[in-house]
Formats: C-alpha cells, structure tokens, sequence
C-alpha cells in the first residue's frame, strides 16, 4: 500500500512539473498567439463525433472491471490503456491475459484515433503533415521495439496508447467548439485560458514519453528504461527537424501542417514558423540535439556486462 501511495504521490508530482514547463513554454509563445482559431462546421461536427468515440473508449477503460462490460470484446483493452496511461507502474499487470483480439485494439483504436484527429486538425493543408505526424509515433514505436528486444512491448503499448488518446480529447474537445458559431474563438482571446489550453497540450506530451518509461521499468530496469523513453523521444523530434533542414525551413514549414510536432492548433503560423525569416540553423540545432539525444537514450538503453550476465544465470 506504501508503495502504491508513494508512486502515485510521485505521478502527480511529475504531472505538476510538467504542468509548470507547459506553462513556462505557453507563457512564451503565448505573446505570438493573437491570430483567432476557428474551423468550418463540418470539421467541428467531425471533431465531436471523434470525441465522443475517444470519450467512451476512456469511461469504458474506467468502468470495464465494474460492471458487465469486462466481458466485451475490446473492454479489456480499454482498461488495460486506461490503467497503463494513469498509472504507469501498473502497465504490465495491466496487460497479462489480454486476448489477442484486445491486443489489436490497444493498437488499432489509439492509432486510428490520432490518425483521425490529425487529418481533423489538417483539414486544407494537405495529407504530408498526417503523414510526417504518424511517421514520426511509428519512428518512437519501433526504436522502443527494437531496444525492447525479446521483452513484451504490450505494456508500453498500452501506456502510450491510452496517453495518445488523452492528449486526442485535449485537441478534439477544442476543436468540436470552434466552428463559426463557436465559443473556442471567443475564449481563445482571453489569455489565460490560452496558456492553460498550451500548458496542457505540452504537459501531455511529456506524458506520453514518462508512462513509455515508466511501464518499462519493471521489466528493464530504471536506467534502461529511462534509456529508452529519451532515445524514443530523440527519434520522433530528429525526423521532422532533419526533413525541414534538408528541403528547406521554409518550404517545410509551409508544406507541413500548423502543428508541427507538438505545436498545437495554427501555432507554427502565429509564431511566425511560416516567415522567410526563420532561420534554418536552428532547425539544424535541434536535428543535432535531437540525434544526440537519441545515440544518450541507445546508451543508456543497452544492458551492461554485469545486468546480461546475471540474467543469464537466472535463465539458466
């Protein structure tokens, strides 16, 4: 009981910090972010049947082990993502005698979701930003993949599954009210409520990447799960930074959608991302910190002597 009071006294606790970064990061973007937000009707009819689907998929996760949908197909997959995403200590118990068919839910459901709500977001951009975006979670799943090795990735699976799917009701919830008629623009005006929406926008993406640690620790260790976390996080920012310093920042940016990465709604174009003025050094920068931070996490990542040898013996 300690020490699941503790861990989730310790999950609150790095929710408030990355809280507090997000705010930090909003505070300083937000001076650029004048430009109001709206979407055409159809677009926010689209946005809030996604949500109510990607709603449901969280309350059944909340409510499957208490009532008769424990016993339908998909059930046990929601609960598994939503204990893997909240509690990220308990992702591998989580996931023990999944079915197969609840297996590929965990997958399909949280990919198809943020497909989905990416292609919501870039509706009259064109489909490159969908395809640089989905590219770059399939970068961050194959580099944990393959340092995962012979180990069971269903439990960050479903951490990261159900993290993706929070961070997609986030989006789709201000999207469904930013249709002609709706209120987002109106509060999108007042301040604060555009530094809260960014603090939250950022936090979860730093979620996603501690329950991918997290849920590995009980199978890897700490050190390599952290490893693994940082080298993931390298890949998915090393791929669009290396595209647009390779085609040019600005081509790039005006070919990508407004929400490059993990810049939320037309923020890139607020910013001035768009200017020919942006220089393409800092893309640079980043690509190298990015790649850097990649090879640290791949290090970090690899067993020592001492770890292989005694798994070895304990094999044996």
């Amino acid at each position: 009981m300690a020490t699941t009071a503790g861990r989730g006294i310790l999950a609150l606790g790095t929710v408030a910090v990355l809280l507090i970064i997000g705010v930090v990061l909003a505070l300083l973007v937000d001076p650029f972010t004048r430009m109001p937000i709206e979407v055409d009707g159809a677009t926010e009819w689209v946005a809030r049947v996604l949500l109510i689907l990607a709603v449901a998929w969280v309350v059944i996760g909340m409510l499957a082990a208490r009532t008769r949908l424990v016993g339908r197909p998909g059930a046990a997959a929601a609960r598994a993502t939503w204990i893997a995403s909240t509690r990220p200590w308990r992702a591998r118990e989580s996931t023990l005698g999944v079915l197969p068919l609840d297996r590929w839910f965990m997958i399909l459901i949280p990919g198809v979701l943020l497909v989905a709500t990416r292609i919501t977001q870039a509706r009259g951009d064109g489909v490159g930003s969908v395809v640089l975006a989905v590219a770059g979670w399939l970068v961050f799943a194959l580099a944990v993949r393959l340092l995962l090795g012979t180990r069971s990735p269903w439990p960050v699976i479903a951490a990261v599954g159900g993290a993706l799917v929070l961070r997609c009701i986030v989006t789709l919830a201000a999207l469904s009210f930013s249709g002609p008629e709706g209120v987002w623009p109106v509060l999108w005006s007042i301040g604060a409520v555009r530094v809260l929406y960014l603090a939250i926008v950022l936090g979860l993406v730093g979620w996603v990447f501690v329950v991918a640690g997290w849920s590995l620790e009980p199978q890897l260790g700490r050190r390599r799960a952290a490893g693994v976390a940082l080298a993931g996080v390298g890949a998915v920012f090393a791929l669009p930074t290396a595209t647009a310093a390779v085609i040019g920042a600005t081509e790039a940016l005006r070919g990508w959608n407004s929400q490059i990465g993990v810049l939320p709604w037309h923020l890139a174009r607020m910013t001035g991302l768009y200017d020919t003025r942006f220089p393409t050094e800092a893309l640079i920068v980043a690509a190298v910190l990015a790649a850097l931070m990649t090879i640290a996490g791949i290090v970090l990542a690899l067993p020592l002597r001492a770890e292989e040898r005694r798994r070895r013996v304990s094999s044996s």
